[in-house]
């Protein structure tokens, strides 16, 4: 790294010209990466439903993806539109079409409402695709009167994809003003200000061309856009804040450009490859799930962090050796300058000093408090729910028509999907004959289909299954959707229609009433799997809080290793992970408050993305301020003096990177997909607690009771006389002069 910054230095030009063409190749690939993005992701890819949905696909050759054509007509009765909607939903891909016909109950009480379903032999994909045609297709081909949606799971993965762009096009578009006004408040300067913003568009525009090369090599679903707009903006710009600032401070100090450059880049420099470190393993933890979801952010995390630091650590410092002292170009006016002592007033510094236990066990009290509304929460992904998306999308308009004309329940039944060989026949009956007898009592059931419901004399029924002896063609047909064979192997289900909805608690709770069931009772040489929504949802969630303690952990001794070699401390790192365990607790508190509903639920992925986000870009802070006040102790300084007069000297700095935090964390609160604004709300909430209560109070408060064993190392001379770092850094400093650094370094310790 040292040789990349020299080259930097040494050649500028060319680093730049480098950079530049680099963007030039990647624009065409970062402008195809909205459509190579997959669909879905929130199912467990090794979870038992979907091994019985495929069971079922091949048993019972059912389309492995199917659309919804709603419709609705508000003059009368809707049958006469059905015939014309089906012949425009005709289409290459399509295998079979379904409608009211075969399915009486799938019309509204009123005659106003029904519904089409659309297989397809294609994968989510390729149907996904489909869905804005065959939606103007069928509405060109109905009456004006007539309502036409079109939803189902491809349907409401394309719609997602369509409001995550808009989202974070949106959010950028909030983001980018909010962040020209912080950072003009920071450097009051159009040229310094401008720097940042620059290279946050670029760390964006090239890793999201690298997600288009990642997307053909793996799947990747939207939330790749979505993480690499929020980290991405975030450190990137915060990354630049930290450079800028100091190298306008060594031309402050007299220095010329080469050197202001190179002092800047071995003293915060070093923080911010720590600082990138830390995000790229924070977010690297975010693989252990092995689920498209997860591993689409950790893909955006991974890439946004390893981009920005790449640019912090090459064309930063070459456009810095360039522009020079035209950084400081487009000054404003300049207010009264504001010394240390505005930032860290002496009565706060002395409040934390004189009561630390007291300010210690008030604070941990007060988010233990702020975190017990979390212990409510229920982790829920939404598996047959479009409450995900707009109130005005049309995959979540038709979805809510079913629902409220029709009912949603008979859709999305419990499959209980039982094998056996072709020789455990009698024992593969006797097995769905249990189950189905079991499942009409089951708490949360509203009706059971099977082979043994169907009205057969129980005698007749292993003949009749063998050799269709004595069924009509209707029963024919019944007995061919329930039971078949694959080669030598008996495929059979048992349809349980729950009597809430496929998202509910009591739905959930069916799920697990039946697993629990069919692990006790299954005959030998039958194997039993639940498939459906509901059952997919409930693996998906399990998957999550099965990986919650690896991933805490990942992070927790990757994390430990990183701040080790860079403090040669073991206390530091576990209070790294303590203070964020306390700042995560707290901002699921908060988002518990605000945004769980009625039932306490919010969607799985939160929870550990925030924890993995949160955890990698809080080490920014504590490396900027422990690193400082490190330094300023093996300078000499009184363990007091080092941690109130680090924290002086850092605290305006942290408040400027957090406010640009949350800046960007803020304007992804307006999202319209409910996980994006989840994690807005949370990740905002937490930068906030971590930068003004942890940083400024209860850090300090911990490292003045821990005492200086914290630092180790050697000291360069006898500790300075008691108050007297605080007090250069507070009250020396005449008003509306600039404070000269304490120290090489206002933020990490000096390589030596």
């Amino acid at each position: 790294m040292k040789q990349l910054i020299s080259l930097s230095v040494q050649r500028p030009k060319a680093i730049i010209a480098a950079w530049l063409l680099l963007l030039v190749v990647s624009a065409p690939f970062a402008l195809k990466l909205e459509g190579a993005l997959k669909a879905g992701g929130f199912s467990n890819p090794r979870g038992e439903s979907v091994h019985a949905q495929h069971t079922l696909e091949q048993a019972f050759h059912e389309a492995p993806n199917s659309l919804l054509i709603v419709l609705h007509d508000r003059a009368g009765s809707v049958r006469s539109a059905v015939d014309e909607a089906r012949q425009a939903a005709r289409r290459p891909g399509v295998t079979t079409i379904t409608d009211e016909r075969a399915h009486p109950e799938w019309v509204s009480k009123d005659g106003r409402t029904t519904f089409l379903q659309v297989g397809f032999s294609g994968d989510n994909t390729t149907v996904q695709n489909v869905v804005p045609t065959l939606r103007d297709d069928v509405r060109a081909a109905v009456s004006k009167d007539v309502e036409v949606d079109v939803t189902g799971a491809p349907a409401l993965d394309y719609a997602l994809n369509v409001h995550s762009k808009e989202d974070v096009t949106r959010a950028e578009m909030i983001a980018f003003p909010v962040l020209f006004i912080v950072l003009l408040l920071v450097f009051r300067s159009l040229v310094a200000m401008a720097v940042p913003l620059v290279m946050a568009g670029v760390t964006l525009a090239l890793t999201q061309a690298i997600g288009y090369g990642m997307a053909q090599v793996t799947d990747v679903n939207s939330l790749f856009t979505n993480i690499v707009s929020m980290v991405g903006l975030a450190v990137a710009v915060d990354y630049s804040l930290f450079i800028v600032k100091r190298f306008r401070e060594e031309l402050a100090d007299g220095q010329d450009v080469p050197t202001a450059v190179g002092r800047s880049m071995r003293t915060v420099g070093h923080s911010v490859l720590f600082s990138g470190l830390a995000v790229v393993v924070a977010m690297s933890a975010l693989f252990v799930p092995r689920a498209m979801s997860f591993t689409s952010i950790a893909l955006g995390g991974v890439a946004v962090a390893v981009v920005a630091v790449t640019m912090a650590m090459t064309l930063l410092p070459a456009v810095l050796r360039l522009l020079g002292h035209r950084i400081n170009a487009g000054t404003l006016r300049r207010r009264k300058k504001a010394t240390a002592a505005s930032v860290v007033p002496k009565a706060e510094a002395g409040r934390v000093s004189k009561h630390p236990l007291l300010i210690l066990a008030v604070l941990v009290a007060g988010f233990v408090a702020l975190a017990w509304p979390a212990t409510q929460l229920t982790l829920r992904v939404p598996v047959a729910s479009a409450d995900i998306l707009p109130a005005g999308d049309s995959a979540r308009v038709g979805i809510a028509r079913i629902k409220q004309d029709i009912g949603v329940r008979e859709m999305f039944p419990v499959e209980v999907v039982l094998t056996a060989h072709a020789k455990d026949s009698s024992a593969l009956l006797t097995s769905a004959t249990d189950i189905a007898d079991y499942a009409k009592n089951a708490k949360g059931a509203d009706s059971v289909q099977g082979v043994s419901t169907l009205g057969l004399p129980a005698g007749s029924l292993p003949q009749a299954l063998a050799d269709g002896t004595g069924l009509d063609t209707a029963g024919k047909a019944a007995v061919g959707q329930l039971w078949t064979a694959v080669g030598d192997t008996l495929v059979t289900r048992v349809l349980v229609t729950p009597d809430a909805d496929p998202d509910s608690a009591a739905t959930h709770h069916l799920v697990s009433d039946l697993r629990s069931h069919l692990k006790s009772d299954t005959s030998p040489g039958v194997k039993a799997e639940l498939a459906g929504a509901t059952a997919t949802g409930s693996d998906f969630d399990d998957l999550v809080v099965g990986s919650i303690p690896l991933v805490v952990l990942v992070v927790a001794l990757l994390s430990f290793l990183i701040l080790f070699l860079a403090f040669r401390s073991t206390v530091l790192p576990l209070l790294a992970l303590a203070f964020n365990v306390l700042v995560v607790g707290a901002s699921l508190g908060f988002l518990a408050l605000v945004a769980g509903g009625a039932d306490h639920s919010i969607n799985s992925v939160t929870p550990l993305m925030l924890f993995a986000v949160m955890f990698g870009l809080s080490m920014d802070y504590m490396v900027i301020m422990i690193g400082r006040m490190r330094e300023m102790y093996l300078d000499g300084a009184s363990h007091r003096d080092a941690v109130l007069g680090g924290l002086a000297r850092t605290a305006g700095l942290v408040n400027g990177a957090a406010a640009i935090m949350v800046a960007v964390f803020v304007s992804f609160t307006s999202a319209q997909i409910s996980i994006v604004r989840e994690l807005g709300i949370s990740l905002a909430t937490a930068v906030v607690l971590d930068a003004v209560v942890i940083r400024r109070l209860l850090m300090p408060a911990t490292l003045l009771l821990l005492g200086d064993r914290i630092w180790g190392g050697n000291r360069r001379s006898a500790p300075q006389e008691a108050g007297s770092v605080v007090a250069a850094a507070s009250v020396s400093a005449p008003a509306g002069t600039e404070l000269p650094p304490t120290g090489p370094d206002l933020s990490a310790p000096t390589p030596r």
